[in-house]
């Protein structure tokens, strides 16, 4: 399996549209950098790197595109060994099943990483932009939009990298969920825009429905679980495991149901 998991990495790296994916992220964040700069009446002068960093992650809407960054590269893999018969061929290889972990692995794996270079680098680019010394991250001001106000303010304040640090993990692993969740939806309908789309059209949806009606709470918002909360609610820690709990259970329903080999191969 090991040598299976490294070619389709291999394969998932050398995707155009892992660079497409990378080429993204970057668009969006660096309209986050210019809302920072061109919005004195959100982020005033003074600001700290750890604000910088938040602001322009969540500014530029990075956390809603979350989703289509982390499918794009290979959630349609699945969909594309079918049609080309490269399945059959992998197959011939190895135990199915452990093609089929493989395939979970190196796409979770390809999610982490497209999520995770951006954010890295973004990281790199706000202690050159704006010094550490700045301004005292203790010091709270309720001005300032670029800031959680949820239950991980003090955390932000205490321990700034730190929290950049879990919110880029949490982000990396809601994307590999989402991605996950795109692979799986391939094993009932082998299209390939449905693995990108599905995923998106779930995540947007999960959101409006938890922060805009009455049949869930804000804290079931997948939103939530990557960016905390940058307004002041009533949230809870329940906020950053609700959703990708949901996610993962449909992701095994898939799995579980229309993933057998027979099926597949046909």
């Amino acid at each position: 399996m090991n040598r299976i998991l490294k070619e389709e990495f291999i394969r998932a790296v050398q995707n155009p549209r892992f660079w497409l994916a990378l080429l993204l992220s970057v668009g969006f964040l660096s309209y986050g950098f210019y809302r920072a700069f061109n919005s004195e009446d959100w982020v005033p002068r003074g600001f700290s790197f750890a604000d910088l960093w938040y602001f322009v992650y969540v500014a530029g809407y990075f956390p809603y595109v979350l989703p289509l960054i982390a499918a794009l590269p290979f959630a349609d893999s699945l969909v594309v060994d079918q049609t080309e018969g490269y399945m059959r061929y992998l197959v011939v290889r190895s135990h199915y099943r452990y093609y089929l972990l493989a395939k979970y692995l190196a796409n979770a794996l390809t999610a982490v990483v497209v999520i995770m270079i951006p954010l890295v680098s973004l990281y790199i680019a706000v202690n050159l932009a704006a010094p550490r010394s700045l301004y005292p991250i203790n010091v709270w001001q309720p001005a300032v939009s670029g800031r959680p106000y949820g239950i991980l303010m003090p955390f932000f304040q205490n321990h700034p990298d730190g929290f950049i640090l879990l919110i880029t993990f949490l982000a990396a692993g809601v994307g590999a969920l989402y991605s996950s969740l795109g692979l799986s939806v391939s094993l009932l309908f082998p299209n390939r825009y449905l693995a990108w789309g599905v995923p998106c059209m779930v995540y947007l949806l999960s959101d409006f429905v938890a922060s805009r009606t009455h049949f869930f709470g804000p804290d079931w918002s997948p939103i939530r679980a990557v960016a905390g909360s940058n307004t002041i609610i009533n949230e809870t820690s329940q906020s950053f495991y609700l959703n990708p709990l949901g996610i993962l259970g449909l992701i095994l329903v898939f799995v579980l149901f229309f993933g057998q080999r027979k099926r597949i191969l046909q």
